[in-house]
């Protein structure tokens, strides 16, 4: 468990949202966040909203209480937005927390053997964001999980804008999707060391 101060308002709301579900839940209810921020959970608490990578970190901090680890993957995509998931296993199985302007890129239940089958689950409604063309499906590939308790700074209470996450998650290498394309992802970027989850 990461050892943060919170208050009274945080710890009432994480002692209510124990399961990934429950965060699902609270997430699917908030408006999505569509300004440029990176925000910590405590943020996230009091503005009511976030974006994918704020619903991922607000997720992480959430369930890190409840005997979670705080990890998360990115998705990359052709000329597209990214999307980032709080991922968690259960009874052997990976599962995620998301939030989305799109319903269909939120949360999975815990029914995927691998991150990778996880992350093609996204694959078909992941189409073009700018175009709406539903046949353009832009997915690509998808980072290594991130093990977030691996970051020094503040990324739970922090009222700053967290550009250092941002910032990593420009810098690291991808999988490729389909490593038989040639379109996206050579793998040049070397992964930051120490960052990593390799789950059992």
């Amino acid at each position: 468990m990461i050892k943060v101060k919170f208050t009274k308002e945080e710890l009432r709301i994480i002692k209510r949202l124990n399961t990934p579900n429950k965060v699902q839940k609270f997430l699917d209810k908030i408006p999505y966040n569509f300004r440029d921020t990176t925000w910590s959970f405590r943020k996230v608490i009091k503005n009511k909203k976030a974006n994918c990578l704020e619903g991922a970190l607000f997720a992480a901090a959430i369930l890190s209480q409840h005997g979670c680890k705080p990890l998360m993957v990115c998705m990359e995509a052709r000329e597209d937005i990214d999307h980032n998931i709080f991922v968690y296993k259960k009874e052997n199985k990976f599962g995620s927390v998301a939030i989305s302007r799109d319903k269909e890129l939120r949360g999975r239940k815990p029914t995927f053997k691998t991150i990778r089958a996880l992350i093609m689950s996204y694959y078909p409604y992941y189409y073009n964001s700018y175009t709406k063309d539903r046949k353009d499906l832009t997915l690509r590939g998808f980072s290594d999980i991130i093990d977030l308790s691996k970051f020094k700074k503040d990324w739970i209470t922090s009222k700053k804008n967290l550009s250092f996450i941002e910032d990593f998650l420009y810098k690291i290498p991808y999988r490729k999707l389909f490593p038989k394309k040639k379109e996206l992802y050579k793998g040049t970027r070397k992964a930051k060391k120490g960052y990593y989850y390799s789950p059992k």
